[in-house]
């Protein structure tokens, strides 16, 4: 069965991207105050995507059939490309590398319609979603994100993916023989593993501050309210206090009297 928060969240996600942060906070205030304040946190501490990333959201939504296409051809074409490095048949490795770039034209143009239909469309968003496309087709986690219609930011394909990282031999069954190691290439590709560990830390600590800045909104808006019932208090106690002392002073007056 669906978790009905987590079709609300796909909602936030898939809906317009200004509106985003009011309705998150609009749903995490209303989880809260029916009791649910762990779901109140979790959806409080989702990120506004970019835009380009919101566009892929929006087509995963709208096209999710397209983007399962893609992502099982993105199968297809590692596989393809493990067997050509072990010196396979490269033609199924060139027939889906030309697929990929068909399909990820398609979703593209797919992708940048939405772009254009929220006034969003540029050279630049439009990069940033071929560039998340491919790494969707290169990557099964990458394609995981983008099927899940919940993505942040772009996302970029490996360096050794597909005909980037692979030539293939016209007319032959075998892929060149590897290369010399770069020294200058390997610590790049170090450098590229640190970068991914390191984004991945930076949006679990950005997660982190989400979640301890709705701890902190929560706690002063309890203190607030302390606050007010406080001063009821004293309000009270101040009116008592008069009334108290006006029945001490009639009291006073009629044993006077007497």
């Amino acid at each position: 069965m669906t978790d009905p928060i987590d079709e609300r969240i796909d909602g936030l996600y898939a809906g317009e991207l200004d509106r985003f942060t009011p309705d998150r906070d609009s749903l995490a205030r209303e989880l809260i105050s029916a009791g649910d304040k762990e779901g109140g946190k979790r959806v409080k501490a989702l990120r506004k995507p970019v835009v380009s990333a919101w566009a892929l959201n929006v087509l995963a939504h709208e096209d999710p059939e397209a983007i399962g296409e893609l992502l099982e051809l993105g199968g297809r074409l590692r596989d393809a490309q493990r067997r050509a490095i072990s010196g396979g048949d490269v033609e199924p490795l060139r027939d889906a590398t030309d697929e990929r770039r068909r399909l990820v034209s398609e979703l593209a143009g797919k992708g940048t319609a939405i772009l254009g239909r929220s006034g969003s469309a540029s050279t630049a968003n439009g990069d940033a979603i071929v560039t998340t496309l491919e790494a969707a087709a290169a990557d099964a986690e990458a394609g995981d994100l983008l099927r899940s219609g919940r993505l942040i930011k772009p996302l970029r394909p490996p360096s050794s993916f597909g005909s980037e990282g692979l030539r293939v031999l016209e007319g032959g069954r075998q892929a060149t023989p590897p290369a010399k190691p770069d020294p200058k290439a390997a610590e790049a590709k170090r450098l590229e593993r640190e970068l991914g560990a390191t984004e991945v830390r930076e949006r679990r600590a950005a997660e982190t501050v989400e979640r301890e800045k709705a701890r902190v909104e929560e706690l002063e808006r309890k203190r607030s309210q302390g606050r007010e019932r406080l001063r009821a208090a004293e309000a009270e106690l101040r009116g008592i206090s008069l009334e108290t002392k006006r029945l001490a002073r009639q009291i006073d007056k009629l044993k006077t009297r007497s």
